[in-house]
């Protein structure tokens, strides 16, 4: 085999190679979520507002920061666990399921509870209240003074 046959079948198989590991890489880092996904569950530090809704320069900051993690295919779980790691767990809109915040996941559903069973006690207390009993119809003579005395209160 000549040296430029080899040289051109090396330099071929590099390309193909080169090619390859770029697609694979480029494959393997899919961003799995996206920006406005992530600000809708987390807060601005310093205005303690959603962050989609703020325009603070730290709200911007923390922005980068969630478009540098997302150009990095980090998923929003690690997204979120960084935001925590660098600003505390206040930058998380959601509370957490432990201690004092597991109060805001389980009042509304109680909340939510008893109004549903005071609307169940009450419509079954309404079909069970006994109807009003209706009246006979009128006989002639009834009917004919009742116009009379109406016709009378109306002038």
């Amino acid at each position: 085999m000549s040296v430029r046959l080899r040289s051109a079948l090396l330099a071929g198989l590099a390309a193909l190679v080169a090619t390859s590991v770029l697609a694979n890489s480029a494959a393997a880092c899919t961003p799995q979520t996206n920006l406005p996904d992530v600000e809708d569950e987390v807060m601005c530090t310093i205005c303690g507002t959603l962050l989609a809704e703020s325009d603070s320069p730290q709200a911007e900051g923390e922005r980068a920061l969630i478009r540098n993690l997302i150009a990095q295919c980090r998923t929003k779980d690690q997204i979120k666990d960084t935001l925590v790691a660098q600003y505390g767990p206040n930058v998380l809109a959601t509370p957490s399921g432990h201690g004092f915040d597991l109060t805001a996941w389980i009042v509304p559903g109680l909340v939510i509870g008893l109004v549903l069973a005071g609307l169940a006690v009450g419509a079954y207390r309404l079909s069970r209240r006994p109807r009003a009993a209706v009246s006979p119809p009128l006989d002639a003579t009834d009917a004919a003074r009742l116009d009379a005395d109406m016709g009378r209160h109306d002038r």
